[in-house]
């Protein structure tokens, strides 16, 4: 019936409409946790080394070619979901929207109130043209008593004085990063811009808080309805079988989809 397909694309869309914006996020997310795996990686190599021996250059130098490839990663990343996030926005809602220009006053407000904010926006442009996006790697082991071997803590460092140096044109960041200790911790600073972009996606999804509980409403009837077990991958048949032939066009009703959005929004609110 065309009215039913008609009805279920409507009511549906919600879910294409904000899959765009979920993904980009959790693409920063996935890059984020690359930059822990490879320190904790490289950590777990180094803590293997037999006492006695020393520590294996190429073993740091390729740790700290690792972490640079994974912070600029996620440098890239979160700006494309920035970007990627304003556009999806724009074709939803229109580019004057009341939900657009909503978004975009707590995109600038965060820009001001947070440093690591304006900083990590700002070294990925650094990383692209001028430099790796940090300076140092920092290996310390202790040993916890003479017969035990050394335990091993890695820091992700930026030495201010290097950025201020290089010739980069700061803008109006130059007088912040003036004020900054000399060596900067680049760790607390990405989780801090990275739980920005977040509360910036869950701003973006609740303009489509009505269409997405009026999904999950229909979603809940036609299972209840239909008796379809969970995680089944009910279609939609379009056209009539005949004698010889199935039908030769079949749509998935995108249920699993619409979870998939729903763990991940209930995981951006409480936590992992």
């Amino acid at each position: 019936d065309a009215d039913v397909l008609a009805e279920l694309n409507e009511i549906v869309s919600v879910i294409f409409k904000l899959q765009p914006i979920i993904f980009a996020l959790d693409m920063v997310e996935r890059n984020y946790k690359e930059i822990l795996d490879s320190i904790e990686h490289n950590r777990s190599r180094l803590d293997d080394v037999k006492p006695g021996l020393p520590v294996d250059i190429s073993t740091a130098m390729d740790g700290f070619l690792s972490a640079s490839q994974k912070v600029t990663n996620f440098l890239s990343s979160t700006s494309a979901f920035l970007t990627q996030t304003e556009m999806q926005l724009r074709r939803i809602h229109g580019k004057d929207s009341p939900e657009l220009n909503s978004w975009d006053e707590k995109r600038k407000n965060l820009h001001a109130q947070c440093f690591s904010y304006r900083f990590l926006y700002e070294l990925r442009n650094f990383a692209q043209h001028r430099n790796i996006p940090f300076s140092n790697l920092n290996i310390a082991g202790e040993r916890p008593s003479e017969e035990l071997p050394l335990v091993f803590k890695i820091g992700v460092q930026i030495f201010r004085d290097g950025l201020l140096d290089d010739g980069y044109k700061w803008g109006k960041l130059q007088v912040e990063i003036q004020q900054q200790p000399p060596v900067l911790d680049l760790l607390p600073i990405t989780s801090e811009y990275l739980n920005c972009l977040q509360r910036l996606c869950l701003e973006a999804v609740s303009y489509q808080d009505v269409q997405l509980a009026e999904c999950g409403h229909y979603f809940d009837v036609m299972c209840r309805m239909l008796k379809i077990p969970d995680r089944a991958v009910p279609v939609l048949i379009i056209g009539e079988p005949t004698k010889t032939a199935p039908p030769s066009r079949y749509e998935i009703i995108p249920i699993e989809q619409y979870k998939f959005i729903i763990r991940r929004l209930v995981t951006l609110l409480n936590g992992p």
